[in-house]
C-alpha cells in the first residue's frame, strides 16, 4: 500500500468519525440539556428509548438504512448509496444515542444548586443552556469522545453503506478487514495500530483540554 493511499484512507475515516461527532454534539448537547431541566415521566421514558438505542444492532441498523438509500428506496434519488456521505449518515445515526446518554448521565452529576441559579436570575433558556454546559463540559466532553471512539471503529456501517471501495470509500476499519481476508498480517496490523493511534489521540487531546479546564 503507499503512502499516498494510506493518506486518503486515514482523510476518509477522519471525515467520518468527525462530523458524525459534532452533529452528534450539536443536536445531542441541547436536547440532552432541556430533557435534564425538564425532567418527569417524559424525560425519563426518552432517556430509557436512548439507552435501548445504544445496543442496536449495527448489521441491522446498517440494513434499514441500506434499504432507505438503495435505488430502489426512498432516498434512492439521491444516490447516497456506497459514499462517504452514506457511512456519515450510519455514523450519526448510531452514536446520537450513545453521546445523549452520557450526555444525560453528566448532567445528573451538575449541582442541584444551578437550577436554583437559574431560577433566581431568571436566565432563560439560553442562559440556562449555557450554564449548564458549562458545569458539565468535562461530562460532555467524555461523552463526546466515546461517540467519536464508536465512530471510529465501527465496520459494519462502513461496509454495507460505504462498500469499502478503495481510492474512494476505504477506512482504516474495512482496510484493515480487507488485509486480514487477503492473509496480509503486516499490513493489517499496520492499520490496526494507525486505528489505535487516532483514537488514542484523540483521548489524549481531550484529557489535556480537561486538566487545562479544571485548572
Amino acid at each position: 500500500m503507499s503512502g499516498e493511499e494510506l493518506v486518503g484512507i486515514v482523510l476518509n475515516t477522519l471525515y467520518v468519525s468527525t462530523i458524525p461527532t459534532l452533529f452528534s454534539a450539536a443536536v445531542g448537547t441541547p436536547l440532552a440539556v432541556y430533557l435534564h431541566v425538564r425532567g418527569g415521566r417524559a424525560a425519563a421514558a426518552a432517556e430509557a428509548v436512548f439507552n435501548g438505542l445504544v445496543g442496536m444492532p449495527t448489521v441491522l441498523l446498517g440494513l434499514l438504512l441500506y434499504l432507505l438509500l438503495s435505488r430502489s428506496g426512498p432516498l434512492g434519488s439521491l444516490q447516497l448509496l456506497y459514499t462517504l456521505n452514506a457511512v456519515v449518515i450510519g455514523h450519526a445515526v448510531l452514536i446520537l444515542p450513545l453521546y445523549l446518554s452520557f450526555a444525560l448521565t453528566a448532567l445528573k452529576g451538575v449541582e442541584p444548586k444551578v437550577r436554583e441559579v437559574v431560577e433566581m436570575f431568571r436566565l432563560g433558556h439560553l442562559g440556562a443552556f449555557r450554564l449548564y454546559v458549562k458545569e458539565a463540559a468535562w461530562g460532555l466532553a467524555a461523552a463526546a469522545v466515546a461517540a467519536y471512539g464508536r465512530a471510529l471503529g465501527e465496520l459494519g456501517i462502513a461496509l454495507m453503506l460505504g462498500g469499502d471501495i478503495r481510492y474512494k470509500t476505504r477506512v482504516l476499519t474495512t482496510a484493515v478487514a480487507h488485509e486480514t481476508m487477503l492473509g496480509n498480517w503486516d499490513a493489517a496490523l499496520q492499520l490496526g495500530a494507525v486505528l489505535l493511534a487516532l483514537a488514542l489521540a484523540v483521548s489524549a487531546v481531550v484529557n489535556a483540554l480537561g486538566f487545562r479546564y479544571r485548572g
